[in-house]
């Protein structure tokens, strides 16, 4: 028994000898010397007047962090660099700066340190959307143009307008410098629109989302109450005309009073993008007089049904029945003469 411990502390001890034997580190030479310059980030993207903070350290191959003196410098004055002065690491192995943002364009930051240095992408955005727009007031179901500067255009599969919400309008042409779109109705009227989908022209393949440096105001054409002014006339035989509009979303009911001149048949057809449910009926008075019984109350997308109208004054009545948490901020009434 005591043969075989011996035995066993034998081979351990030569085991621990070879290891003890080895008499230099093949990669000795490789210590303290920079190799290359890590930063926190290869790429910043800021707007006029934002700022950032940029950590660097100098390596050597063996990823160790050296004691060597760090610089930073800006390679256009688009942007400036300030050494934080608040940095103060124990050990001195790396170094900090803040970076500002001065002006719309694409700029970068070379670090360097120990004779080798990296260069940090920085690319400045403005604050706002800086293109022009077709009106300040737009109206409710009416095209509205937004175009591009010599900075800025559109994205030609992405590019729209949020009116507030989330509430998007209907694209109804999209290329680079110009976008048009039909305009929803979103819950605020007032404020500020945001642009998505906006190509930085100076990026090539940056597309980002900005809000416009102004306000607009936007409003519906449509008084929605019956008896009023005519909201459209009916066409010809044989022609059609179309009423755009859309809903809050805490709206129900809408009336768009028109005039039958003599016996015409019409067919009427609402459309809407989305999950709401939205019925029809024609009426000669609030909730009075209406004819089709409501047959376009079917929780059909499109809803359409066909009156036979007498000479008179009626009213279609459009009512949101359930927006079932996607309101039709944006519709399409057709209405025909057969």
């Amino acid at each position: 028994m005591n043969r075989r411990l011996f035995g066993a502390f034998g081979v351990l001890t030569i085991v621990a000898f070879g290891l003890g034997s080895c008499k230099s580190d093949p990669l000795s030479d490789l210590d303290g010397n920079p190799a290359r310059v890590v930063t926190d980030f290869s790429y910043l993207q800021l707007p006029i007047g934002g700022e950032a903070v940029l950590n660097a350290s100098v390596l050597d191959a063996r990823t160790v962090p050296l004691e060597v003196p760090i610089t930073f410098t800006p390679c256009t004055a688009d942007v400036t660099v300030a050494v934080d002065t608040s940095y103060h690491p124990l050990p001195p192995t790396s170094a900090q700066a803040i970076v500002t943002a001065v002006s719309a364009n694409s700029s970068c930051i070379v670090v360097s340190g120990g004779g080798i240095s990296d260069t940090v992408t920085v690319a400045v955005l403005p604050a706002a959307f800086n293109g022009t727009a077709s009106t300040a007031t737009p109206s409710v179901g009416q095209p509205f143009s937004l175009f591009g500067s010599s900075l800025l255009g559109f994205d030609v599969d992405s590019a729209n307008v949020d009116f507030g919400g989330g509430v998007v309008g209907e694209v109804l042409h999209r290329v680079g410098d110009t976008l048009i779109v039909r305009v929803p109705q979103p819950d605020a009227t007032g404020g500020p629109l945001n642009v998505l989908g906006v190509a930085v022209k100076y990026v090539p393949g940056l597309t980002v989302d900005l809000p416009t440096s102004t306000n607009f105001t936007v409003s519906s054409p449509y008084a929605h109450a019956s008896g009023g002014a005519a909201a459209f006339v009916v066409p010809a035989d044989g022609d059609s005309v179309f009423v755009y509009d859309g809903f809050k979303t805490d709206d129900v009911d809408f009336w768009y009073p028109f005039t039958v001149a003599s016996t015409d048949t019409l067919v009427f057809t609402l459309s809407w993008p989305g999950g709401a449910d939205i019925d029809m009926a024609i009426c000669n008075g609030v909730f009075t007089g209406c004819t089709g019984g409501f047959g376009a109350a079917t929780g059909a997308n499109p809803e359409t049904f066909t009156v036979i109208f007498a000479p008179g004054n009626y009213n279609v009545l459009l009512e949101q029945f359930d927006t079932h948490g996607d309101p039709a901020h944006l519709f399409t009434l057709k209405v025909k003469n057969n």
